[in-house]
Order: structure tokens, then C-alpha cells, then sequence
């Protein structure tokens, strides 16, 4: 029997309309660029109406090592980036609420069946490596990658990612669902089953409505096999994520971004494994320019990312819905290829992994990878790393493409 899409988009938006009802919404505020956020009281996100508390302020901020402590100083200066609520003048919820992003129901609705919404299987792709591979793990066709990767036992990750602002769903033909990505994975496989928590900056049009950058987390309990409540999804489209910060959100949009040859733009992030004193919670805690942002309970998890982390990937990621992916002139980062290098291809930098709980960091030593969207496929995308260079930016890569 054919499915109703009809029927299925109503589901959707029913059930986006549902999961904005249950929040306790005391205002609501339009941003410059016209994203909706709904305004809660921060304990009323946990059913006990306690918060955690985050990891000391200082540890949410990314250090960028002094130029005179290396050698090889690099003179590659870049600004930090911003977003719609560092401006004092933008309406903000009372004292005590944080921002939570509405979901713009009228264009989600268009799309079928809210299991598949945004669902984020190139994760499953990523590591080439991954000893849990599954015949019945999902198609994850269309993606491309370009990956720092390293093997381990960690428990976060820190480091700088380049701003660009790069051009998607090129050519025209595919479903408009394409998306290009700088991020990091913290990836889980001891329970058979991939776990993953990522987070980064993502251009995506039926995510985010429009094509510039964007702040993202994702995670998955369950193998990228659904997203749902509690088992995964995108920023906080699905109930998991707890909002902490009162100023930088998932869904943010970014302001300030690279011109090729000319000023480069970045933002910090952090993710950090993190048990508060005297207390049993532990919490995945997110920092963005140096801000707590929020965090996912480890509880999500039972086990798996609830301990610790098996592989640690950061790099480039592009999908094209084209039938033939192999056509797609998406870009990553820039747009060009990582060889060009500095205020020409994008970059990761000064890239640390977390090695115990108490938080101490060491310089990222990882082996780069990239991959087609199939099989002996074309490959456009490339990466270059220079890890524990001995300049001031340590470890770090330049990625993209396709321009050659």
C-alpha cells in the first residue's frame, strides 16, 4: 500500500507542535536574522528541576599557545567569530531562562517521516576503522569525508575550526538537503553498538533555513539507526540536550566569516567528560568561544560514552542527496583543496584530546583519511596534517575542496 506523505508531514508537524507545548515557555524572541527562540526557566528542562554544574570557567576556554613559546611561530591571525545574542541590543528572556530554538514547522513539515529528519549517517562512515562494522548498519551513500583521525582511550576534545561559508546543493537536482561541515566525532563501539557525540559549525539549508553557518551538536545512542527522544538527533530538536549558557545556543547562527586570501574568521570549541564534585552525575559538557553552552547527561548512554571515548575524529564533511553524489561541487571549508593552505583552505587547529577525567589535555596526534560517497568513487575532498608541529598552532590540518 503507497504511504501518504501527506499524512506523514502532518505527523511531523504535529509532533514538533507537541514537542514545543511541553516546553515552559515564558517569552519568546525574534533574532536579526529572524531565528524564533523560545525562552524557559533553565531548571524546567529536568524533570527533578536540577541543573548541573559545569566544569570551572577557565576550562571552557581553548588556550592558543603564545607565539614566543615555539620556534616555528606562524604569523596566521585570525578573528574570533560572533553570534546574533553578543549584541546587547538583541531581546533576551528574563534572568534565569535560556534560549531554546524553535523549529520552523511550517518549512520541517515538507519532509516525510520525523525518524529520518536530519538523520546524520555519515557518522557511520567516518572512521574507516570502526571494528563493529554491520552488515545491517544504514546506507550511510552520499557522503564525503575528509578526517583527522585517532585511536584511544580519551575523554574530550579541544581545538580551533576555520569560519567559511561554503556553497551547497551544486549542481541542482537533488533533494536540497545537502550540507557541508567542520566538526568533531567522539565515537563509542564497546557496546556493539556505535555512539557518537559531535558538534561544530554546519551549512544546511533544511536545518537551519538557510545557507550560512550555523553552531551544531548531534549525538546517537543507537548506531545513527533513528533519532528520537533520548536516543539522538540534531541541537535540540529531540529531548537529550540541556541548555545552560543564557547567550551562545545550538542552531546559533554565526556571524563573521573567511574571505579567500584575505581576513580568516574562527570559533573554540570544547567537549569535555566531566563529574561534579561530591556527586555521582557526570555530563558531556559543550563550551563554544569559551561559554558553557550545555551539555548531554552521560546517562544517555548507560554505558559506552557514558565512560570514555574509543576514537576521536575532527575534519570535513559533505553530503549530496544527487543521485550520482559523485557530481556534487559542494564544498568543504572553502571550497578548495587543503594543499592551497592558509586563508585558502579551511583548518583545524591547535587540536588537544582530553586523556582522564580530571581534564588533562594532550596535543592530538592523529593519521588523516578521506573517502567517496561509494565505492571506487571520484574523491574531490582532500586533507593535509602537521601534527605536534612545533609552531604556535601544535597540531593541525588544513581540509577541503572540490576546487582543484
Amino acid at each position: 500500500m503507497p504511504v501518504d506523505q501527506a499524512q506523514l508531514s502532518t505527523d511531523l508537524a504535529s509532533r514538533l507542535e507537541a514537542r514545543q507545548a511541553s516546553l515552559k515557555i515564558v517569552k519568546t524572541t525574534t533574532t536579526p536574522s529572524g531565528q524564533t527562540i523560545d525562552w524557559v526557566p533553565i531548571e524546567s528542562q529536568h524533570p527533578s528541576g536540577k541543573i548541573a554544574t559545569p566544569p570551572p570557567a577557565d576550562l571552557a576556554r581553548v588556550p592558543s599557545a603564545d607565539s614566543s613559546a615555539h620556534p616555528a611561530a606562524l604569523s596566521r591571525i585570525a578573528k574570533a567569530s560572533t553570534f546574533e545574542l553578543d549584541d546587547p541590543r538583541v531581546e533576551r528572556g528574563p534572568d534565569g531562562t535560556v534560549p531554546i530554538l524553535r523549529p520552523d514547522i511550517a518549512r520541517l513539515s515538507q519532509f516525510a517521516g520525523v525518524q529520518d529528519l536530519h538523520l546524520k549517517r555519515g557518522g557511520l562512515k567516518v572512521n574507516k576503522r570502526r571494528p563493529n562494522r554491520k552488515p545491517t548498519d544504514p546506507d550511510p551513500a552520499g557522503y564525503f569525508h575528509g578526517t583527522d583521525n585517532q585511536n584511544g582511550q580519551f575523554y574530550g576534545w579541544d581545538g580551533y575550526l576555520n569560519m567559511w561559508d561554503p556553497s551547497i546543493n551544486t549542481p541542482a537536482g537533488g533533494k536540497g538537503t545537502d550540507h557541508s561541515i567542520l566538526q568533531v566525532w567522539l565515537q563509542n563501539y564497546s557496546t556493539g553498538v556505535t555512539q557518537s557525540i559531535e558538534g561544530g559549525w554546519t551549512v544546511d539549508q533544511s536545518l537551519n533555513g538557510d545557507t550560512r553557518p550555523h553552531v551544531f551538536t548531534y549525538y546517537t545512542t543507537n548506531g545513527y539507526k533513528q533519532d528520537g527522544d533520548n536516543e539522538g538527533g540534531y541541537n535540540t530538536k529531540h529531548k537529550g540536550w540541556m541548555q545552560y549558557s543564557a547567550s551562545v545556543f545550538p542552531g546559533i547562527r554565526i556571524n563573521g566569516t573567511s574571505t579567500f586570501g584575505g581576513q580568516q574568521f574562527e570559533i573554540s570549541m570544547k567537549f569535555q567528560l566531566y563529574q561534579e564534585p561530591n556527586s555521582t552525575d557526570v555530563n558531556w559538557w559543550v563550551s563554544v568561544q569559551g561559554i558553557w553552552m550545555g551539555y548531554y547527561p552521560a546517562a544517555l548512554f548507560k554505558t559506552g560514552l557514558a565512560v570514555d571515548v574509543d576514537w576521536v575524529g575532527s575534519g570535513g564533511e559533505v553530503y549530496s542527496s544527487l543521485s550520482n553524489p559523485e557530481q556534487t561541487q559542494d564544498q568543504m571549508g572553502s571550497g578548495h583543496q587543503a594543499s592551497e593552505g592558509w586563508a585558502k583552505a579551511a583548518y583545524l587547529r591547535n587540536l588537544r584530546v582530553q586523556t582522564d577525567m580530571s581534564g588533562t589535555m594532550a596535543e592530538n596526534n592523529g593519521y588523516g583519511t578521506t573517502d567517496a560517497a561509494s565505492p571506487g568513487g571520484a574523491d574531490p575532498y582532500t586533507i593535509s596534517l602537521d601534527m605536534e608541529s612545533g609552531s604556535n598552532w601544535d597540531s593541525y590540518f588544513f581540509v577541503g575542496g572540490p576546487t582543484a
